[in-house]
C-alpha cells in the first residue's frame, strides 16, 4: 500500500513494546478485536425527551457514562454482539449539545451566545459546520498514519503564530464563510468520514481550525457511521468540563496540543485565560476517566523552554505519565509572530536538545513518534 513505502515508520512504531502496550485498545480497533467506542455508545439504551431540562439531562448522562463504562470492560469482539437501539447513550449526548448551544459554553472562552439563532462568538461559527478540507493525511505521528483528518473551518484561539491561520483566523472579518469552507451537517459529515475509511484511513481525525465549536455535529455524525473505526479528538483542549463529559466516552485516542507552561505566555501569544489550568484539568480527566490513550503534541517555540516545555514535561511525568508526547520542532515564525522579536525564529538544535534530554530524564516517552 502507498503509505506503507511513505512512512515506513508507521509500520514499525509498532514493534515498540511501550506504544503497544500504551495504544493498545486502538490498536485492537485497528486490527478489529476490539470495538470503537462510539459503536458500544450506541447499544446503551435511554428514555429522554428533548424537551427534557439540560440538569435533567446531564443527570442521565452521568448516569449513562457509568454504564458505558462498565459495559466496556467486558470481553466482546464485534459491537454486533449488542443491539443498536435508536434512543441511546449518543443520541441523548447530541440532544444535551444542541442545548448547550442555546447559549454556548463548549469552550473556555464561554460566550454564552444563542449559536442556535446564528449568533457568533469570537469563533464566528454559528449553528452550522463547515470543512475546509477531508483527506487521507500522510504527515500525521507514524501510529496514527494513514489518518482521515476532518478540517474544521474556525477556531476559539488566536494565535500569534498559527500555521493554519487561513482556516482558524485570516478569514475573520475579511470572507463569508461559505466561500472558504463547504457547510456540513452530520450526515455528509459522516458521508466524509465513510470516503475516508474507504480509502483506508485507520481513524477518523477531527481536526481545525479546532473541533470545539462543532461538538454538536461531531456528535451527530456519529450517529451515521458505521465503521469499526478509532475516533480522534485533535485539539487546543480548551474545553468546558461540561463540553467534554459530551465526547469523553466515545473518542477513543486523543491528541491535545499543550502549548504553554502556564498561563500568561497563553495570554501573551493566544489570547486566552487560565490556560494551563484548563488543560491540565482536561488532560487529567481524558487520562484518568476517558480512553487514556493520548499523544500530547508539545511545539517547542524559541525562548520558552524554563516557563513552557520543562513546566509541561513535569506536570505529565508526575499527573498523566501513561501520555506519549510529540516534542515538535516544527515552529515557525507564521501569521503575526513576526511582531513578537522573541519568538521571531525558529528553535534552535540547542532548544530542541535541552527539551529533549528533559523528557529522557523524566522518563517520558517520546522518540518513537517525535
Amino acid at each position: 500500500m502507498v503509505y506503507r513505502i511513505l512512512r515506513p515508520d508507521s509500520l514499525s512504531v509498532w514493534q515498540n513494546d511501550e506504544i503497544r502496550k500504551r495504544f493498545g485498545r486502538y490498536r485492537g480497533i485497528i486490527d478489529n478485536h476490539q470495538v470503537a467506542r462510539y459503536l458500544v455508545a450506541k447499544t446503551i439504551a435511554c428514555e429522554y425527551s428533548p424537551s427534557d431540562s439540560i440538569e435533567n439531562l446531564e443527570i442521565l448522562l452521568s448516569q449513562r457514562s457509568k454504564e458505558f463504562n462498565e459495559i466496556l470492560t467486558q470481553n466482546f469482539q464485534t459491537h454486533q454482539e449488542r443491539e443498536i437501539v435508536s434512543k441511546n447513550y449518543l443520541t441523548l449526548s447530541e440532544t444535551l449539545a444542541i442545548k448547550y448551544l442555546e447559549e454556548c459554553i463548549f469552550c473556555e472562552r464561554q460566550c454564552r451566545i444563542n449559536r442556535i439563532d446564528n449568533e457568533k462568538g469570537y469563533c464566528l461559527i454559528s449553528k452550522d459546520s463547515y470543512v475546509s478540507s477531508a483527506f487521507l493525511h500522510m504527515g500525521e505521528e507514524a501510529p496514527l498514519i494513514p489518518s482521515g483528518t476532518i478540517f474544521f473551518q474556525g477556531c476559539n484561539f488566536g494565535c500569534v503564530f498559527c500555521q493554519n491561520y487561513d482556516i482558524s483566523q485570516a478569514w475573520k472579518g475579511k470572507k463569508n464563510i461559505e466561500e472558504v469552507a463547504q457547510k456540513v451537517d452530520s450526515k455528509k459529515l459522516a458521508e466524509l468520514a465513510d470516503n475516508l475509511v474507504n480509502k483506508g484511513a485507520i481513524n477518523i481525525n477531527y481536526v481545525g481550525g479546532d473541533p470545539i465549536p462543532n461538538i454538536h455535529t461531531i456528535l451527530g455524525n456519529l450517529n451515521y457511521q458505521r465503521s469499526n473505526i478509532t475516533q480522534l479528538w485533535n485539539s487546543n483542549f480548551f474545553l468546558t468540563t461540561k463540553s467534554l463529559s459530551l465526547i469523553i466516552d466515545f473518542m477513543d485516542f486523543w491528541l491535545p496540543d499543550f502549548k504553554y507552561g502556564n498561563n500568561e505566555c497563553a495570554k501573551k501569544y493566544s489570547g486566552i485565560d487560565n490556560y494551563y489550568d484548563v488543560i491540565t484539568r482536561n488532560l487529567k480527566k481524558i487520562h484518568d476517566e476517558g480512553s487514556g490513550e493520548i499523544i500530547i503534541r508539545h511545539l517547542v517555540m524559541p525562548n520558552h523552554i524554563e516557563c513552557c516545555s520543562k513546566p509541561i514535561l513535569e506536570y505529565v511525568a508526575k499527573e498523566i505519565p501513561n501520555c506519549v508526547i510529540n516534542i515538535m520542532g516544527q515552529f515557525r515564525p507564521e501569521y503575526h509572530a513576526a511582531d513578537y522579536t522573541e519568538i521571531n525564529r525558529r528553535p534552535t538544535s540547542k532548544e530542541m536538545k535541552t527539551v529533549q534530554d528533559f523528557a529522557s530524564k523524566l522518563n517520558i516517552i517520546w522518540k518513537p513518534i517525535s
